[in-house]
Formats: C-alpha cells, sequence, structure tokens
C-alpha cells in the first residue's frame, strides 16, 4: 500500500502482540530496511536482537555475520518483520536459515511495491487500503475530538474540508491530531 496507509502501524500492532505472547516462537525479530538497505545494516539489527552484536562483532565480514545469525536461528521458531522493504532482501545472504525440522520462521514484511511481494516470495498478500470518506471523518473526530470540534461554529465545516484533504490517509490525521 503507498505511504501513510497504515502498514507499518499494522507491523508494529503484530510485533507487540508476538511479543507479549510468543505463542510458540523463541523470538520476534523487528528490522526497519528503508529504501537506501544494505545487508550489513539488515544484519546488524538481527544481530542485536539475537545478542550477537557487540564491537568486535561489528567489524567481522557479511560472510562471517551471515554464519553467526544462521547459527543462532537455525535451532529457533521465529518470526522476522521487516518493515518498508523497496526491494527483494537476500535473507540467505543475511544469513537466515531455510525451514527445516529442527526451527521454523514465518517472514512478514511491508512494501509500497506489489512487485516486491513476488521478489520475495510472499504466499500471501494483504493490500492496505486508504479509508474511505466515512471511515476518514470519524478517525478525525476521533483524534480532533468532540470538544475541540464543538468550540468555534467554524470548526467543524473546517475540520470536514481538512479531514477530506487527507485524503482517507490514516498518517496524516495521526500527524494532524
Amino acid at each position: 500500500g503507498m505511504g501513510g496507509v497504515g502498514k507499518t502501524t499494522l507491523l508494529t500492532q503484530i510485533n507487540n502482540k508476538l511479543s507479549n505472547n510468543l505463542i510458540g516462537y523463541d523470538v520476534v525479530i523487528w528490522v526497519v530496511v528503508s529504501k537506501d538497505h544494505t545487508i550489513e545494516k539488515v544484519q546488524e539489527k538481527i544481530g542485536e536482537k539475537l545478542g550477537l552484536s557487540n564491537e568486535l562483532w561489528k567489524t567481522e565480514s557479511c560472510d562471517k555475520k551471515a554464519t553467526d545469525i544462521f547459527r543462532k536461528l537455525s535451532k529457533k521458531k521465529f518470526v522476522l518483520l521487516l518493515d518498508d522493504v523497496w526491494e527483494r532482501v537476500d535473507l540467505t545472504k543475511v544469513g537466515i536459515p531455510a525451514p527445516n525440522q529442527g526451527n521454523s520462521f514465518k517472514l512478514i514484511f511491508t512494501t509500497r511495491f506489489l512487485e516486491v511481494c513476488g521478489e520475495m516470495g510472499a504466499h500471501e498478500k494483504i493490500k492496505v487500503e486508504c479509508l474511505s470518506k466515512d471511515e476518514a471523518w470519524k478517525l478525525f473526530e476521533k483524534k480532533v475530538g468532540e470538544k475541540t470540534l464543538d468550540s468555534h461554529p467554524d470548526i467543524r465545516g473546517l475540520a470536514k474540508q481538512v479531514a477530506a484533504k487527507c485524503g482517507g490517509l490514516p498518517f496524516a490525521f495521526k500527524v494532524l491530531g
């Protein structure tokens, strides 16, 4: 889905729910990938979560880090959350093991680009859409509050114009609210 539609918010909720109740998983790993990602940056975040990352480890080669990550994760059940993926992330180069009897993992990622879903081998795709006009107004009302909207006769009309300008993007409301 497009920027500001709520993909990161949904991933955050998944992360929080799983972190509070691992339901059969050993670890939940969150990595913000972003446009300028490198294998090293992704490895760094995973390494931190797995307790691998120290000053010495940070200086190791990409291959050595991948081996360390692979060893740690190959016997674990884990969830890998990748936020804001702009292009395919080579999970093998990162050190993510393929699922086998000793481990199992779920990969959940957010992206603005449908083709990235194909490149990452997504089994299931969920398109996050903008809110309808009615949903957008209800969210705006909730964020701003009735008291504010009724504090002056002109405010409700202006607020409806502002809500319409946000085009159903929840993030725009969050910034305004």
